[in-house]
């Protein structure tokens, strides 16, 4: 054989390794679409629903008072008005009356209205007044490292500016502000002038309490049925997990698992809750109350977690942990202990500006369909009191608040639930105590 056949051959049998090689090369190749599938898939929020921060920092409960007397009522309607008004306003600050603070005696006859009367609102637990500063407008924005729990508005004469105090009720501190818009006073004087509409309240305290407003007579309130709908675990998966795409899944008889290999996230369906965890952060940063109320919220809003109306409840800055509870119609809505169906609380703790720890129903409330709902009447202030002195189970000294709950109880197994009014009382240690005070329900309807 020649040289120049060897050369060919060699030629040959090179060209056919080559075609050997791509041919293989091009079949081990995944398809078009598989490869789409392991690209980067970003998260799915879980609902559309996002909440500017007054929707969910917003107080409670509003009095009103007067020398010779405080009222009250139970229709969030005039809340509701009065908070989204307020937003409206544009605030001024005066240097001179920053911060004043009160002694308890002043404290109590400037709340009373013996200088004018005032409107009040209370808020479930104190805020930092940086958190206040971003939800107004302000002609200067202030920086006050100070919380609050209450503000009064005064209602002023005719002409008068009108004055928005921030109260801190545990250190009878105030913050005053005056907001010169006519139409602020002329909303004001609108809610002062309806008093009459509204339910007359007695002031009740004990030596060390906070003041505690109770109504004088007996109470209607509204009492609920509902269906429930179970968020869907992948939901929760595509929400939390920033590329779902890598999330892998453990099923087994005690909970429903996902993992990324460092976040899992757990399905407690028997419970009715989720829990998302981050075991791999470490305590070396700190939120301060305000940016810790920003960014729970902007967390929520990201990931679509308002599925039912949820409004502050706790901020624990030392744990860097902070609470929204269910409400409806301004009234906080607690888990029963009795009847369990789930949690009605979403909490949050962080850690390096990341979450840490995220629980939180995974059920809503569907209150479009119509279910079975009725009047309940509750006892009054006086027999609430009265109830209380008996039981010796409670310190009536260690007592902080009493106000009206809902309880949330059904069966786990089942897709209703109950949401029942009763009184409670909240102890100076943070714990609510439910007070079986129901007279009678009123089985003929909402009215």
């Amino acid at each position: 054989m020649n040289k120049e056949s060897i050369k060919s051959a060699l030629l040959t049998i090179l060209v056919a390794v080559s075609l050997f090689f791509t041919w293989n090369l091009w079949n081990s190749q995944p398809p078009f679409e598989e490869l789409q599938n392991n690209s980067f898939v970003e998260s799915v929020p879980l609902s559309n629903q996002e909440r500017e921060l007054y929707q969910v920092i917003k107080p409670n409960k509003l009095f009103l008072h007067t020398s010779q007397q405080h009222y009250s009522t139970f229709d969030n309607q005039y809340v509701n008005n009065l908070w989204s008004e307020m937003q409206k306003w544009d605030y001024s600050l005066s240097s001179d009356r920053i911060s004043k603070t009160f002694t308890k005696e002043d404290f109590t006859s400037w709340v009373h209205g013996n200088d004018e009367a005032k409107i009040e609102l209370r808020f479930l637990d104190v805020i930092p007044f940086e958190t206040f500063a971003t939800m107004f407008k302000w002609e200067t924005e202030p920086a006050l490292d100070i919380t609050f729990d209450r503000i009064y508005l005064n209602v002023p004469q005719e002409k008068e500016v009108q004055k928005v105090y921030f109260v801190s009720s545990n250190t009878q501190k105030i913050v005053e502000t005056s907001v010169n818009l006519t139409e602020a006073n002329e909303f004001i004087a609108e809610i002062y002038n309806q008093r009459d509409e509204l339910s007359p309240f007695f002031a009740y305290g004990e030596e060390g309490n906070v003041e505690i407003l109770l109504p004088e007579n007996e109470v209607k309130v509204d009492s609920f049925e509902y269906v429930t709908d179970e968020i869907d675990g992948s939901a929760f998966k595509n929400a939390l997990f920033s590329n779902p795409q890598n999330v892998k899944q453990d099923v087994n008889s005690l909970r429903n698992r996902y993992t990324d290999s460092w976040r899992e996230l757990n399905l407690h369906s028997s419970e009715h809750m989720v829990e998302f965890v981050n075991p791999t952060l470490r305590d070396t940063s700190f939120l301060e109350s305000s940016a810790l109320v920003s960014q729970s919220i902007d967390y929520l809003n990201d990931h679509g977690g308002w599925t039912d109306d949820y409004i502050l409840y706790k901020i624990n800055e030392l744990n860097q942990e902070i609470k929204y509870i269910m409400s409806i119609q301004s009234i906080p809505v607690f888990e029963s202990d009795e009847e369990f169906f789930g949690p009605t609380i979403i909490s949050q703790q962080w850690s390096q500006n990341e979450i840490s720890i995220y629980k939180r129903p995974s059920y809503q409330l569907m209150k479009n369909i119509p279910t079975n709902n009725y009047t309940v009447t509750l006892m009054s202030g006086h027999e609430l009191v009265k109830t209380l002195s008996q039981d010796s189970s409670i310190d009536i000294k260690e007592v902080k608040d009493m106000y009206i709950m809902y309880e949330l109880g059904g069966e786990t197994d089942q897709r209703f639930v109950k949401i029942t009014p009763y009184w409670c009382v909240e102890l100076q240690d943070g714990r609510v105590l439910k007070i079986d005070g129901q007279l009678r329900g009123d089985k003929s309807g909402l009215e």
